[in-house]
Parts: C-alpha cells; structure tokens; sequence
C-alpha cells in the first residue's frame, strides 16, 4: 500500500511539473497582426483631411514565417491633393524561430508627391534574432538586392528610369515596459550600391492599451531618400496618433 502511494504521489508531482512546461511550449498562433486607422477632418476656414491606414499581419506556415504589410497616406488641403503614398511589403524568414535565419523580401511604393511613377526593391539575406524575451526583442538584418525606380515621364522626361544593386539592412526593436504600453523602433534602409539613390525609412512608436485588444498609438515616421529630384525634399516626416487592433 505504501508503495502504491508513492507511485501516485510521484505521477502526481510528474504530471504538476508537466503542465507548466507544456504552457510555455505552446505554439504562437497561426495568424497574427495588427490594423490601425487615424483621421482628422477639419472644416471652416480652414479644410483640411488626413488619413492614415495601416495592416500588419503575420503567418507561420510550417517553419516559414510570412509578413504582409500595406502602408497607406492621404492628405488633402483646401480641396487640393498634398499627400498620397502607398507602401506594401512581403518578407518570408526560414526558420521562424531560433537565433538566426534567412529572409527574403520585396517592397514596392507609389508616392504620388515624388518624381518617381513607382519603386519596386527585392533583397536576400542573413538575419539574427539578438534578444528574445517575453517583454523585449532585437533582430538586425542584412544582404544583398536590387532596386527599381520608374521616373514619372512628365517629371523627368529626359531621364533613363533607375535601376541599381542595393545592400538591405534592417533593425527592430520592440520594448513592452509596463503591462499596457509598448515602445517600437524599426529603421530599415536600401543602400545603393552604384549611382542611385538610396532610401531609408525610420518607425518610432508608443502605444498604450485601452479595454481588449485595442490601443491607442503615437508614431513618429521619417523616409529619406539621398536622390529625391530638383524640386522635392530628402526628408519626409509623419506624426500620426492611430488606433490599433490587434488580432
């Protein structure tokens, strides 16, 4: 009797270790992401509409992690167009977990405000995993690619559309500092390796939950582009106050 209890006593204290261990393993969803939205429409003497919309999302198929992401900006002032940017991007890492990994990606934008029709880059490369914690995480990423950039005809009608080899870098990092707010930074660049230009983007961001899976966020973005033409800036900066749902 004495032994049959102690077989039991020790099943027990198996199974009680067992179920935190499985807790932990727990796979991550199959499909995750977030969306955001923000608008401000003013009307009177002065009109004024801006809208930012944004869709991140993720999905792990096997050992292949697949990100899409759409990007998108509009402004009117006074009745006229003064911004209109679209940006999408596709990004596949194998494995989806571990230190390190390889990635491939494509992006392509459309900024109606700029002397290019469209740009379309696609790079391979080698990425680490440099934190990995619950509440915070690094990865650096970097390899080689190519980019290409069709000029507006009507802009630049005496120049030859671009076309370069580029070096892709990226870094992110995300902070969870407290139980409902996060900090984000993401700064990815495409690097002409010839006579291009070379385009650098920067995301910073504070979001702070507000009831389920709803938030509230604050970013700050900067696109540089080193060869924007005559008659434009190098430097375009958005701050924007979204809400965000993540699913």
């Amino acid at each position: 009797m004495k032994a049959i209890n102690t077989i039991t006593a020790s099943l027990l204290l198996a199974l009680g270790s067992a179920i935190p261990t499985m807790a932990e393993d727990a796979p991550p969803p199959p499909f995750s992401g977030s969306a955001e939205l923000g608008a401000t429409i003013v009307s009177g003497n002065t009109e004024t509409t801006n809208i930012k919309g944004k869709v991140d999302a993720t999905h792990l198929i096997g050992d292949l992690k697949n990100q899409y992401l759409l990007d998108i900006l509009y402004a009117e002032d006074t009745g006229e167009r003064s911004g209109e940017r679209y940006y999408a991007l596709y990004q596949g890492d194998y494995p989806a977990t571990g230190k390190q990994y390889m990635f491939g990606m494509v992006d392509g934008e459309i900024d109606k405000f700029t002397d290019y029709e469209y740009i379309v880059s696609a790079a391979l490369g080698y990425g680490r995993r440099i934190i990995e914690q619950d509440t915070m995480t690094l990865l650096a990423e970097a390899g080689p690619g190519y980019s290409y950039k069709k000029y507006d005809d009507d802009l630049r009608p005496d120049e030859d559309d671009e076309s370069d080899f580029i070096a892709r870098v990226k870094v992110d990092f995300w902070w969870q500092f407290s139980e409902s707010a996060e900090f984000g930074q993401l700064i990815t660049s495409n690097i002409a390796l010839g006579d291009g230009s070379t385009i650098t983007r920067s995301e910073t961001y504070v979001s702070a939950a507000l009831v389920g899976s709803l938030a509230m966020k604050l970013s700050y973005s900067v696109k540089h582009d080193s060869d924007p033409g005559p008659d434009n800036k190098s430097t375009d900066t958005t701050l924007a106050a979204t809400l965000l749902y993540k699913f």
